[in-house]
């Protein structure tokens, strides 16, 4: 017959602390510290957009930039920004070149030029010009430029002209910009969209 063993109760205590020391660090690792925390820096966009009525294209979105400095660039209605000593980075845009990406505390200036139709469709313009209005989940606000949304008459992008907003969006969501001004049968249609991350 053997004799049971008998462990000094130090043994017991030090396998409890370990077992705690365990447990222990798994709840901080799991339940203590943020998991995959993403930091984001907002970015200062410009977009360049033509507005022609819908019947010849509607809203064309014709580049897409960030602005790597603090100033915007000079503008004029009648030559639009003067990108001349400007620092930016072009980036693409969406294929369908109406919709604009962004995230929550981007900046976002539109240069819009807006643009008279011709050939067939110059006879169903309605109007001299365009309107440009962003609706969504809020406002989104406008640093300079504008005012948005602007009144139909008379229009705030006349043919021929250009067009400038600067706006910062605080909140996610699909925002919608579209025209104010009837300008043709299918107005309506005149819209795009601007994704907020």
């Amino acid at each position: 017959m053997q004799v049971p063993k008998k462990h000094l109760p130090i043994v017991g205590i030090l396998g409890i602390i370990v077992i705690a020391a365990a447990g222990g660090g798994i709840y901080y690792y799991q339940f203590i510290i943020p998991h995959n925390v993403v930091s984001y820096t907002p970015v200062h966009r410009l977009v360049f957009m033509t507005a022609i009525i819908f019947e010849s294209g509607g809203f064309n979105v014709t580049n897409t930039a960030f602005l790597n400095q603090t100033t915007l660039p000079s503008f004029n209605a009648t030559y639009g920004p003067d990108l001349s000593r400007v620092t930016y980075q072009n980036y693409t845009g969406a294929s369908d070149h109406r919709t604009i990406d962004a995230r929550v505390g981007d900046t976002v200036t539109f240069y819009i030029h807006g643009l008279s139709a011709t050939g067939s469709n110059a006879g169903l313009q309605s109007s001299t010009g365009h309107g440009f209005a962003i609706s969504g989940p809020t406002l989104p606000l406008v640093n300079s430029g504008g005012p948005i949304p602007c009144a139909p008459s008379p229009p705030c992008i006349p043919f021929n002209q250009w067009f400038t907003v600067t706006v910062t969006f605080s909140v996610a969501g699909t925002y919608i910009y579209f025209c104010t001004t009837p300008c043709s049968p299918l107005h309506g249609n005149m819209n795009g969209n601007i994704m907020v991350s």
